[in-house]
């Protein structure tokens, strides 16, 4: 082992390469995009002599991704020759990609971005290895290549510090107006659905889709109803109209099972959409699909689109009277997690072995495999972006986003308590609200669990399609001797769901706003009787029973819930910041987790 090279190989700017992205499909396209080119670094490490450190092997990684970096041992003296062709053979695959999708190779500087050391062998051997590995990557990282390049075309709509391409490529369809460079367009193409593929490792639902599955679930359950087969084969008829063109290939979500009968698929993996009513905007599709806006050609169009806002509204209404069905949440969520100071504990003298890091290797991805497992099953009904098992991005239907957030932090203890803590964030946004700028806030609010002392934290926020925002953080467990075992998303979740009816009426917020710096200010007993005044007080409930009892479990709830998150403070204290902001999340919960 002391006569082997240890050579690192990094993919940098990932993380803004994958982000900068309009869609879902786009995102995830991203990501598989990142993990084929660190795959092709792996494929070079198998081919030579090299034993491969980081990543470990697995047979999912298509549907769990790759992580960012590459470490191996190569025989020494070797590992500079074994780095040179690892990212040679990136380039020459980002390169082949460029030709297959635009016909001709253009400059993305920066893209990819191959970094890369060797650390000979030395005294001290692996740990030594590791240390001056780590100091050469990170020097390597501040030297940059600037190359200047001319944007005729104006700036990359997606990613400005790339010039637009000069000409997109070949087949696109019509409502495509994106002015995008080489790079983009490669993401675009890639994750683009198309209606002779069901499957793609490039692909995800919309963000309508994800949205709309837990209603459409119900609906499929109910497919062969009379009333519900009338509703979507309306649907479905309008939106394949040729005449109509409003036709939007969709992926459909892994956990999803595929139903039987052509009606029933298409609103399984098409439909996400269209289950909307304020989807049937004749003047926005027109624009959207580039259809006249005036004249005869509108109005004939119009009437045509009328029939399906007049389907999606029956729809809902047939599955509220007669299936007791909630509509469809407009709401979903981006869970992004990370473990606490991974680089860190690849560094403690008790894991700085080359046996310790391949063992650490096979727990992230048995880490990875759980946590998307546990996403794509029918009971999350979530979608993994990527899964390296040090980090998670993925998109969540509102109603089951909280359970998804308890499963994947769950999924890094399963596999091993040894792992560090993993601090998460949630964030709730509208389907029709910006992607990049929700994928900007849930970086944010990652950040600010993060800032938790002693981290091991989840945040959870909301924003709504207005703008207006809130985070609420706190330490994944707080102390509670009655319920020791729950999490702070399972005391959120009371305000998701009540079998009773029971609901919180957002007049709460507007006391509490009012009254919480005077009520903080109490000792615990009177807070307690006050708060649960409050909140019964604004708690609606078919019966008196029901609502003393819900307003009682509430009231606990937020209690617990407004403790400070530093545990430097008195646990029994109450925070005001805490206590506004996780109202406010609950209120947002059960207004919208449906």
């Amino acid at each position: 082992m002391d006569g082997q090279d240890l050579v690192v190989i990094a993919l940098s700017g990932v993380q803004r390469f994958i982000e900068e992205s309009r869609s879902t499909s786009d995102l995830r396209a991203g990501s598989r995009i990142i993990a084929e080119l660190t795959e092709q670094a792996v494929s070079v490490c198998q081919e030579s002599a090299a034993e491969l450190v980081f990543p470990a092997p697995s047979k999912k990684r298509k549907d769990v991704g790759m992580p960012n970096r590459v470490v191996a041992l190569a025989p020494a003296g070797q590992g500079t020759t074994l780095a040179q062709r690892a990212t040679a053979r990136v380039n020459e695959k980002w390169k082949e990609w460029l030709q297959k999708t635009l016909g001709r190779i253009e400059e993305t500087p920066g893209m990819p971005a191959v970094t890369w050391a060797v650390a000979p062998p030395r005294p001290g051997g692996y740990p030594e290895q590791w240390k001056e590995a780590q100091r050469r990557l990170a020097a390597r990282k501040q030297v940059r290549n600037f190359t200047a390049l001319e944007a005729r075309n104006g700036p990359c709509q997606l990613s400005p510090h790339w010039p637009a391409t000069t000409k997109p490529p070949k087949g696109l369809p019509s409502f495509e107006r994106d002015t995008l460079s080489a790079a983009n367009w490669l993401k675009r193409k890639l994750g683009r659905p198309n209606d002779k593929e069901s499957v793609s490792p490039y692909g995800i639902p919309s963000t309508y889709g994800i949205a709309s599955a837990p209603f459409r679930i119900e609906v499929l359950k109910n497919i062969n109803d009379p009333d519900v087969t009338e509703q979507v084969d309306y649907l479905h008829q309008v939106v394949q109209d040729e005449d109509t063109g409003i036709h939007i290939p969709n992926w459909p979500l892994p956990g999803m099972p595929k139903p039987q009968g052509e009606l029933a698929q298409w609103l399984w993996r098409h439909g996400g959409q269209w289950v909307y009513t304020d989807s049937w905007s004749a003047e926005s599709l027109a624009r959207e699909f580039r259809k006249p806006t005036s004249g005869e050609a509108f109005d004939n169009f119009s009437r045509t689109v009328e029939i399906g806002r007049i389907a999606a509204a029956d729809l809902q209404k047939i599955m509220r009277d007669k299936f007791q069905v909630a509509p469809p949440s407009s709401y979903l969520a981006i869970l992004v997690q990370d473990l606490d100071g991974m680089g860190s504990y690849l560094s403690e003298e008790k894991n700085l072995s080359h046996k310790r890091h391949t063992e650490i290797s096979d727990q992230l991805r048995r880490v990875a495999e759980r946590q998307t497992e546990l996403l794509h099953d029918s009971a999350l009904l979530g979608v993994a972006v990527y899964a390296g098992g040090d980090d998670l991005l993925a998109f969540l239907p509102a109603a089951t986003a909280l359970a998804g957030a308890r499963a994947c932090r769950q999924a890094v203890t399963e596999v091993s308590p040894e792992l560090p803590t993993a601090s998460s964030a949630l964030l709730f946004f509208h389907r029709k609200y910006p992607l990049r700028l929700a994928l900007a806030a849930s970086r944010e609010a990652l950040a600010a669990a993060k800032n938790v002392p002693g981290k091991n934290a989840l945040a959870v926020s909301y924003l709504r399609r207005s703008g207006t925002q809130e985070t609420y953080v706190q330490k994944w467990a707080l102390p509670d001797h009655n319920d020791p075992e729950a999490l702070v998303c399972d005391r959120l979740s009371l305000f998701t769901r009540s079998e009773t009816g029971a609901r919180l009426s957002p007049g709460l917020l507007r006391d509490l706003e009012r009254d919480s710096h005077a009520l903080c200010t109490l000792s615990l007993d009177l807070f307690t009787a006050e708060l649960q005044r409050l909140v019964h007080r604004h708690t609606l409930a078919p019966t008196s029973e029901q609502q003393k009892a819900f307003a009682l479990k509430a009231a606990e709830q937020l209690r617990l819930l407004g403790r400070p998150t530093s545990a430097l403070e008195d646990s029994e204290k109450i925070s005001e910041q805490s206590l506004i902001a996780a109202a406010r999340v609950a209120v947002f919960l059960r207004q919208e987790c449906r």
